[in-house]
């Protein structure tokens, strides 16, 4: 009993905390030699340090700062990045035409408060006024903030002429752009990026979904249930994510969080039934799926892209999570199936109290998103 409620303790620590996010940087070009950088980025994990080495805030030394922040109104988080900015300025890089570019701040949007279990969006907004064209574009993103995405246009109204999006690693920079002859990533490097930021999402930061697939996983060792709950589960979140990424479907994140964690409380109490339904288990996976399928869209909807490249992204980012999640299941089978070669009853050392602790948990997190 004192291993589980340390468990669910040490679990419970993930309630508190926003998954950090990278920066998404837009680069525009105008006719009159005007470029704009647009970050969009979490503020307060900026203004902390906190970058993406870190999964999750609470990962941090400092995380205590950055809930501090994080409960600021927008026009006071606006003061105190006053203070910040030059730090921040001096640890990102805009070169055009091989010569640094100092970068004036235009505008700062910062949202809401709002609902604190996720990141809180703000989109600095910089420009630099050129006496050339631009020709060569490189960009380098503080490494202390680890990673961004970047995209540039040379803007034209009513025309839709953004690159695709290069993912940067670790303040690894983007290298030098050549504008006029730019070279696109091939179908299958942009494939290759977007399903491992969707490995990602799942693994290590999904901690919502990992608990809701080690449930689905406990609850047989019968390969052909197991496969009918894994298939159902990803044909129902493949469903939902598509039909959001199209903007078919748009739930608030202050409906979807909360049900994410009753989904995985719902389907951990059901372990513990002697006899399961699989065909009433199968069916309530499906109708958890389609929610989970709504938290995906959740981050991959802030890549905005056009018709070209969005379906490749979709597959890409959905062929990362369900190798993520294949890889949850492996591990849940190879622990039961190493327990029942022993000789040992599973059921009694694994899947019952596994499945109180996921129940706890997912209960605790529901009853935290709805009331925060």
């Amino acid at each position: 009993m004192k291993i589980l409620l340390s468990l669910l303790l040490l679990i419970s620590t993930f309630t508190k905390a926003d998954v950090v996010k990278p920066a998404l940087v837009e680069i525009s070009i105008f006719s009159d030699k005007t470029i704009e950088v647009e970050i969009d980025l979490s503020l307060e994990a900026a203004m902390t340090g906190i970058g993406t080495r870190y999964k999750k805030t609470t990962d941090a030394p400092n995380s205590d700062q950055y809930d501090e922040l994080r409960a600021l109104e927008p026009a006071v988080l606006r003061e105190q990045f006053k203070n910040f900015e030059l730090k921040f300025l001096n640890s990102v890089q805009f070169s055009v035409n091989g010569k640094v570019q100092g970068l004036t701040l235009n505008r700062a949007k910062i949202d809401i408060v709002g609902y604190k279990k996720r990141p809180r969006k703000t989109i600095l907004t910089y420009s630099v006024q050129l006496s050339e064209w631009p020709k060569m574009l490189e960009w380098r993103y503080g490494e202390i903030y680890g990673d961004s995405a970047l995209r540039y246009q040379v803007y034209k109204k009513d025309e839709y002429n953004w690159s695709q999006w290069q993912w940067l690693r670790d303040g690894k920079p983007s290298g030098i752009i050549d504008i006029n002859h730019p070279e696109p990533l091939s179908t299958f490097a942009q494939f290759s990026q977007f399903a491992s930021i969707g490995f990602d999402h799942v693994i290590p930061l999904g901690w919502d979904h990992i608990l809701f697939i080690i449930g689905m996983a406990l609850s047989s060792l019968l390969w052909r249930k197991l496969l009918l709950l894994v298939t159902t589960f990803t044909l129902a979140h493949t469903l939902t994510l598509g039909l959001a990424m199209y903007g078919v479907v748009e739930v608030s994140a202050r409906i979807v969080e909360p049900l994410i964690a009753f989904s995985i409380a719902y389907v951990a109490i059901e372990n513990l039934l002697i006899n399961q339904s699989i065909r009433r288990k199968s069916i309530v996976v499906f109708l958890f799926g389609l929610i989970h399928g709504l938290g995906f869209a959740t981050m991959l909807k802030e890549f905005e892209m056009n018709d070209d490249s969005f379906l490749t992204t979709l597959i890409g980012f959905n062929v990362g999570v369900e190798l993520a999640q294949i890889v949850v299941v492996l591990g849940v089978v190879i622990v039961l199936l190493s327990l029942k070669k022993l000789k040992l009853n599973y059921r009694q050392l694994a899947v019952v109290p596994t499945s109180i602790l996921i129940a706890i948990t997912g209960f605790w997190w529901g009853v935290e998103r709805l009331i925060n």
